[in-house]
């Protein structure tokens, strides 16, 4: 008897392969079977006909770090087919810590615009995971382990290079993090404090990973003026580690800097060309969102939140602060250059007192104010102690679909719940993938936006066992209609889930069922099983 039967799906499987129509049977967690017709009992049921079956979707690149500790039924991703979300991107996971950097974690804005309050029961990669499996956990999850977690760990908020023994410790920490279960490194080098490395510094933290297995993550230094300077050490820490490379969120930002999209795209071929193991990820949005904090200049936020704090409160300070966004300087990405105050939107702040902002404009909510917009901003960071989101509309909706039909880029959400006025990447991405690039744009076919979505990440991740539907695999899957499966999260109204999904199997157990979720907690951390390259 199996536990699930699905009968006359039309079978994607993962692979890129034509679609099939058979039945599936699942027993014991694992895809037990699969034939045109099976025979036999099942505890459960589904006829469908006319319905897409596909493995569960793997969001690759998320921010649900401290939201699944907060509510770990992970209904955002899950309804919209996700069965695996990957932790720890952009260079801040939870894990490891020190007893020091523990200390630092609650209500550190500097790991998210709506930080973590409750209690830091854990310090290693290994502990964190159980953490998580423990609170009921209703997604699978897949770890990325931090540099910029790391240097917390080690050096605090120093803005120094590390000395041997600092990096001996990092090395250490992130080589306990892959035996427990970690998948790879990742960078944040537009935070702080990963953008106080350099590209010595992380290629030598890298190495750790050339026996222990895992890939390298980056949000690069630069994604507008600079970004084929910043895929160049992205390539340059691969090589020197002799590690697989994967770029976070592949984009070309700030109008002036487009036209570098074909540029972007022959280095990356052109190191692929040449044997080099690189990859990415992309959203199919053309709007990015990220932290406030972001828009200021690095030195500003050496020693974190309270040195910060403690420098806004000089008048000298702010008129430099606010020159160096106006002007730039030389090598740093400058987000209000990128797109300007009018097109910046406040998506999420820590005080229930600014949550009018949510939603609107800075150049908007400054004339309100009757301030200009660099001294509001100012103002804003220093009255949240930093604890402010933006969405900052600085892409070209063209280079981003480019970009995600590039045969080896995966989708990933970089979705971070917070606020009442998320972008709506967080609730719509991987329907809208299939609405939009295969139905109503035909860029994509339906087998190749699957595979981007499933095998594909599975395969970058090392996690052997799952992206496929093939029998011994975990039973993660996805049942929906390609007719109407579709995002319904806007700018103007981003917290709307999506239409057309029938069901959704965590390691073998029914998750989302006829539009609700059943309550199964089958959730657990997903570790590396082999290291399969692009």
């Amino acid at each position: 008897m199996f536990d699930i039967l699905i009968r006359q799906a039309d079978i994607v499987d993962g692979t890129g392969a034509p679609r099939r129509t058979g039945d599936v049977g699942i027993s014991g967690g694992r895809i037990a079977a699969l034939a045109p017709h099976l025979e036999g009992d099942a505890r459960h049921i589904i006829e469908a006909r006319g319905l897409v079956l596909a493995p569960g979707f793997i969001d690759i690149h998320c921010h649900s770090d401290i939201a699944l500790l907060e509510s770990p039924s992970a209904d955002i991703k899950l309804f919209q087919g996700v069965t695996t979300e990957v932790l720890g991107n952009c260079g801040m996971s939870l894990a490891p810590l020190t007893p020091a950097s523990r200390d630092q974690l609650a209500g550190n804005t500097l790991v998210s615009a709506v930080p973590w309050q409750g209690p830091v029961d854990w310090l290693s990669f290994g502990e964190y995971a159980e953490r998580l499996e423990s609170g009921g956990l209703s997604i699978n999850v897949a770890g990325l382990v931090g540099h910029g977690t790391l240097r917390m760990a080690v050096m605090g908020m120093s803005g120094k290079a590390p000395d041997s023994s600092q990096m001996d410790r990092m090395q250490g920490l992130l080589s306990e993090a892959l035996s427990q279960g970690a998948c790879g490194l990742s960078s944040g080098l537009i935070y702080v404090p990963g953008c106080y490395a350099d590209t010595a510094e992380l290629a030598r933290l890298a190495e750790a990973m050339r026996t222990a297995g895992g890939f390298y993550a980056t949000h690069m230094r630069n994604e507008a003026r600079y970004v084929l300077k910043a895929i160049e050490e992205t390539l340059e820490i691969g090589r020197r580690a002799q590690v697989p490379v994967h770029i976070s969120h592949l984009k070309v930002a700030g109008r002036a800097n487009w036209h570098l999209a074909d540029a972007v795209v022959e280095k990356i071929v052109s190191a692929r060309r040449s044997g080099q193991d690189v990859t990415c990820d992309v959203y199919p949005y053309f709007c990015s969102s990220t932290t406030l904090l972001a828009t200021l200049p690095p030195w500003c936020l050496e020693g974190g939140i309270p040195s910060l704090m403690a420098r806004l409160e000089k008048p000298e300070l702010r008129r430099r602060i606010i020159g160096q966004i106006q002007d730039g300087l030389p090598g740093w990405e400058n987000m209000y250059q990128n797109a300007g105050w009018g097109k910046i939107t406040i998506a999420a702040v820590g005080s229930r007192e600014r949550r009018h902002m949510e939603g609107r404009t800075i150049a908007a909510l400054a004339e309100e104010a009757g301030q200009d917009p660099f001294t509001f901003v100012l103002d804003l960071i220093a009255a949240e102690q930093g604890a402010v989101a933006i969405i900052s509309e600085s892409m070209n909706e063209a280079v981003m679909e480019r970009f995600l039909t590039l045969p080896f880029a995966r989708v990933g959400s970089d979705g971070d719940p917070g606020g009442s006025h998320p972008h709506p990447r967080l609730y719509g991405t991987f329907p809208r993938v299939i609405a939009h690039f295969v139905r109503d744009r035909g860029l994509l076919s339906l087998e190749e936006a699957v595979a981007k979505m499933t095998a594909m990440s599975a395969d970058r991740l090392g996690l052997s066992d799952m992206g496929r539907i093939a029998e011994g695999l975990a039973a993660d899957a996805v049942l929906f209609d390609p007719r109407t499966f579709r995002d319904r999260a806007t700018y103007d109204d981003p917290c709307q889930y999506p239409v057309g999904l029938a069901a959704v199997i965590v390691n073998g157990r029914l998750t989302i069922d006829a539009g609700s979720h059943t309550g199964a907690a089958a959730g657990r951390l997903r570790r590396p099983g082999s290291t399969r390259a692009s």
